[in-house]
């Protein structure tokens, strides 16, 4: 395997990592800038600088940028090889924080620290790893700067070949971490490009994969990606004295039969080509009291991650209903079976108790809510619900879902509508599915080369490498090859409460471009034993994106 890329690859990675880029901070900001000003001294870009820009993402309160750097060859076909800059905290490094974007700093700290300190199986693992030379520790040099540095490797090699074919064009940036605001940005300006005369033939995702084994399963190129929403409910009980139980229905009785019934639900599972897709975990469960007495709790909110491999946003809100309303008709069942146990228990005991409601729970989308709003409070309502939600997202500190489940509770307050029920909303900004169509030539080709360049690496390497239906992480590349359907995505919008200026992105005309994730592997993401898997990253990995490039830009 050639070794040409290690020395550039492994510099370039060092570079960035050293350079703080934590999402939402000045370090963010200044990200863009800097890595624009160590391009900047290259001959291309000291002759061409007009290649080598910046711009600032749109729709964004915070001041961050995207950045674009083009090669041009001969001929108007362009790969774009795309990553993220911006990296999650650094507070996790605790006492070892100082070092924390100074991979060669860390590495003996980590270890000695390890060496120390090691409690689990994970912790000795990690010192394992860091003990035997192939792995390289530091924020964000998995996720994902090696992967950028890789892409920015055979940029360059593309700018120093003085016969080159085709076009290069990378594009890194801000904000994967939180809301995308960096490719959705980057999406509509390479729309732009491609009315201009570039021939976008297909993009490279550059992101980072786990691996717990020895890297054959991270040494893989993903030939699309997991969508993601966050089913959010809304649940409205019924409150009571909790001396007097029977005369209500508490939300945080509903709110527990709900995630009993849909935590990691079989059927919530989606699959494609063989592969199935994590099933949906709850990451949010609260009641909405904000003081103690003795009444049970009136609402409650609850949030969860559902990853989609082939189902659009309505086929989930379809399915999402259906077991919503089993939970609740089981929770009312089992409300009902408790109710008689006690009832009769009293009255052998000769002091009977009054029996409560029987109680019906309706379970609503957002959509519906909203509408019975209009219909019960006037026309007017969309537009005070758009301007507290404008309003919310301008004051800050608020997460996506806070604002979300804010927003459900003024539309269910002003729709006229009784409880007990249930609203099913989506609680944030929606990842598309991305996937290769097999009737699309350009898919194919993208799928053939990819295919075949895997399996002749795989061949001189003697390691495995795989091609892999779709990445199981959220990444950006759901913005550079969205499949979403038209009815899909009216069905996600009227139900994300929150959606408007801040999260717009034109879902129905996305570039769909023939997109695959192929990038470095390591291991623990975001925790402070994240490492890379060097060799690979250094290595490997710029032989890959530069056989697969060179290959589209030829046409195969």
């Amino acid at each position: 395997m050639p070794s040409r890329w290690h020395d550039r690859t492994r510099s370039l990675t060092l570079a960035l990592v050293q350079q703080p880029s934590v999402t939402d901070t000045p370090g963010e900001r200044d990200f863009a800038p800097f890595l624009r000003d160590l391009l900047a001294k290259h001959p291309y870009f000291q002759a061409s600088p007009h290649d080598l820009w910046l711009e600032r993402t749109q729709g964004d309160p915070r001041e961050r940028y995207n950045l674009f750097a083009l090669v041009r060859g001969s001929g108007a076909r362009t790969v774009v090889l795309a990553g993220h800059y911006d990296v999650v905290s650094t507070a996790n490094y605790t006492e070892l924080e100082p070092w924390a974007c100074d991979p060669e700093a860390l590495l003996p700290r980590l270890r000695e620290w390890l060496a120390a300190n090691a409690r689990s199986e994970s912790d000795r693992k990690a010192l394992e790893d860091l003990s035997g030379g192939e792995f390289l520790p530091g924020r964000g040099v998995l996720d994902m700067k090696s992967g950028i540095a890789a892409g920015l490797a055979v940029l360059l090699e593309h700018a120093e070949d003085p016969g080159r074919v085709g076009n290069l064009l990378l594009v890194a940036t801000p904000d994967e971490e939180n809301s995308s605001h960096g490719m959705r940005s980057a999406a509509a300006r390479l729309r732009e490009l491609a009315e201009g005369g570039l021939e976008l033939v297909a993009a490279l995702n550059l992101d980072a994969t786990n691996d717990a084994g020895d890297g054959t399963l991270g040494r893989a190129a993903y030939l699309g990606s997991v969508g993601k929403l966050l089913p959010s409910v809304l649940v409205i009980g019924r409150e009571t004295h909790a001396a007097y139980p029977l005369d209500g229905l508490g939300a945080a009785y509903l709110a527990a039969a709900i995630t009993y019934r849909l935590e990691a639900h079989p059927d919530l599972a989606d699959e494609a080509e063989g592969e199935v897709a994590p099933p949906p975990v709850c990451l949010q469960h609260l009641d909405l009291k904000t003081h103690y007495d003795v009444t049970t709790p009136g609402r409650a909110w609850c949030v969860y991650n559902q990853l989609s491999a082939r189902r659009s946003p309505l086929e989930v809100l379809e399915l999402w209903r259906r077991l919503v309303q089993e939970a609740v008709e089981g929770a009312l069942e089992e409300w009902s079976r408790r109710q008689r146990v006690l009832l009769e228990r009293a009255a052998a005991l000769g002091h009977p108790l009054p029996a409560g409601p029987v109680w019906q729970v309706g379970v609503y989308t957002f959509a519906e809510v909203l509408q019975a709003a209009r219909e019960h409070s006037g026309e007017g309502v969309v537009e005070r619900l758009a301007a507290l939600r404008d309003e919310l997202f301008a004051q800050g500190g608020a997460t996506p879902t806070q604002i979300s489940r804010r927003l459900c509770e003024w539309a269910w307050d002003h729709s006229g509508l009784t409880g007990p029920a249930v609203v099913l909303a989506f609680g944030s900004l929606h990842y598309p599915i991305a996937a290769l169509e097999p009737a699309d030539p350009a898919h194919r080709l993208l799928r053939r080369v990819v295919e075949e360049e895997a399996g002749r690496m795989a061949r001189e390497t003697g390691l495995g490498f795989s091609v892999r239906p779709f990445f199981t992480g959220i990444s950006d590349l759901s913005f550079l090859a969205s499949a979403d359907s038209a009815e899909g995505v009216a069905a996600m919008q009227a139900n994300t409460p929150a959606f408007g200026p801040v999260w717009r992105f034109d879902f129905a005309g996305a570039l769909r471009l023939p997109a695959v994730n192929i990038g470095p592997w390591g291991r623990d993401f975001h925790q402070f034993t994240e490492r890379l898997h060097a060799p690979y990253a250094f290595e490997h990995l710029p032989e890959l994106l530069w056989r697969v490039s060179r290959r589209l830009l030829a046409g195969g």
